[in-house]
């Protein structure tokens, strides 16, 4: 059922939020039911096993993939999936990717694109607005979407990296994705192409290679200075061409690890159990926002979709949440939620980074000035504590010594539904960042599923007790940092101040 107009107002003000104007394909719900209609669920907790599923989709797909992510890195992940993408291409499969333009992380580039092109995919970049743009480029697309066919999709926490894959020896990501086969689907598709589509996103021109024309109109000291930057960008130029075409070449290592991928995952996949939902729920925030929408009264009302839906379950919340997000930081809105639901006598359970566990410090410095005061009021927080979880096999020893920290943004309303999305518990996805998530309701097992799993990534961690007190599995002291190392430790602790000053941001 796509929500009209005057129904998703009646739904949003039942919750006392400003009802927004927006229909399909932003937010819609589907009963299976009334509408004699089907939508198939997968979870997927292994990483490695969920990079086997994207290149069995991506061998199953027969008219077109749209692919969006946060992140998109040149790392064997990044290689073997964007090989696989071109070999659908070459088959006449209509291939489109979406990479957020967010300049810290961005890996993609402009002579990628046209090597791509040359294979008919269509590579374009979400918000290319400079860090000296220091308002606008903080509206980044945080949207997670792996799509086959209109028939099939995968979202959630994973981008696309060695450390969302279990690949990486140096810093690995628990996380989690689900696998949606069915009528939503098209609706997730028709949010791509509003993004893919929107004035917003780049669609990347192709490299110009730097000539030395104009140095004939220099003479002495500037003459030398003009050659030596005409032939720093010459070699700057080979280099990203060499390294583009070399992306999309496999090699031993590619098909190496591939084979590794293969004989890891397939029988974590044949094991998997596959649900159907009897409810679902999409949800998405609107692309394009900049800094002058932000200005606007509306734009909460406007552009934050998913917060409301979410608002709105949570609200409808009797007896528990639970709660898996990487980054904890709550807000005027999240904090008031919280206290809410703690007057109600709801049970509030969470899983999160300790400092330990945690790619972002500063995050860290936000959460640890306020979860004991959380913990003492009556929620029940749990940690990661760094350390790998022998939840499936790895493709090396390196992988299990590495650090390891959770990324997996769950959310699970009274056992009864489920949330599986991009958004995380801070101001970045409250705020600025698109979001997306799925819900799927009245599925015990597939509930089940999920909370086993975020509860067995508890149990390996550490509980705050106390102020400043945290106990393992077998209630033994442990520490309530999660097993920092000192320099983190130091850092954190030097900016704490700033950090708690600029938490708008984080």
């Amino acid at each position: 059922m796509k929500f009209s107009t005057i129904a998703l107002t009646l739904v949003l003000s039942m919750s006392g939020i400003k009802a927004s104007p927006l229909v399909a394909p932003f937010y819609v719900e589907q009963d299976s039911a009334k509408e004699n209609i089907q939508n198939e669920m997968t979870v997927l907790n292994s990483g490695i096993a969920s990079l086997q599923f994207r290149l069995d989709m991506i061998k199953r797909a027969k008219k077109s993939i749209e692919v969006e992510y946060f992140i998109y890195n040149q790392d064997q992940a990044g290689r073997i999936l964007t090989q696989a993408l071109v070999e659908a291409a070459k088959r006449g499969v209509k291939v489109r990717i979406l990479v957020d333009k967010s300049m810290p992380i961005f890996a993609m580039d402009n002579h990628i694109a046209k090597e791509l092109r040359q294979y008919g995919v269509d590579l374009r970049f979400y918000n290319d607005a400079t860090l000296l743009e220091l308002s606008t480029t903080q509206f980044r697309s945080h949207r997670k979407l792996f799509l086959i066919d209109d028939v099939e999709a995968i979202t959630g926490g994973r981008n696309i990296g060695d450390d969302y894959f279990d690949l990486s020896d140096h810093f690995n990501f628990l996380d989690r994705d689900i696998h949606v086969k069915g009528s939503i689907v098209k609706t997730m598709r028709e949010s791509f192409d509003k993004y893919f589509e929107h004035k917003i996103v780049e669609d990347p021109k192709e490299p110009i290679k730097p000539t030395g024309s104009k140095i004939s109109l220099y003479r002495g000291g500037r003459r030398a200075t003009a050659i030596r930057k005409y032939e720093s960008d010459l070699k700057q130029f080979k280099k990203a061409q060499a390294n583009a075409k070399h992306f999309l070449l496999e090699n031993d290592t590619d098909r190496e690890i591939k084979e590794k991928v293969e004989i890891i995952s397939r029988p974590i996949l044949q094991a998997k159990k596959s649900y159907n939902c009897p409810l679902t729920t999409y949800a998405t925030d609107l692309p394009g926002a900049r800094f002058s929408q932000r200005l606007r009264i509306d734009y909460g009302d406007t552009y934050r979709v998913l917060r409301k839906v979410m608002g709105k379950k949570i609200d409808d919340i009797k007896t528990d949440l639970l709660i898996s997000s990487p980054y904890f930081i709550n807000n005027k809105i999240t904090r008031g939620m919280m206290y809410d639901l703690l007057d109600k006598n709801i049970n509030i359970k969470i899983y999160t980074n300790s400092l330990g566990s945690t790619d972002a410090v500063y995050v860290a410095a936000n959460f640890y000035a306020d979860v004991f005061k959380w913990q003492a009021e009556g929620v029940d927080p749990y940690i990661h504590n760094g350390k790998w979880i022998p939840e499936h096999p790895t493709i090396s020893e390196g992988v299990k010594t590495a650090k390891w920290g959770t990324h997996s943004k769950t959310q699970i309303y009274d056992n009864d539904e489920v949330m599986i999305g991009t958004y995380n518990v801070d101001n970045r996805s409250n705020y600025y960042n698109s979001e997306m998530a799925i819900f799927c309701k009245g599925n015990p097992e597939l509930t089940k599923e999920v909370a086993d799993n975020i509860h067995s990534r508890t149990k390996a961690g550490y509980r705050i007790i106390d102020n400043h007190e945290a106990v393992d599995e077998n209630n033994l002291p442990a520490d309530v940092y999660g097993n920092p190392t000192k320099m983190s430790k130091f850092i954190m602790n030097a900016i704490a101040i700033p950090s708690i000053l600029l938490r708008d941001l984080l």
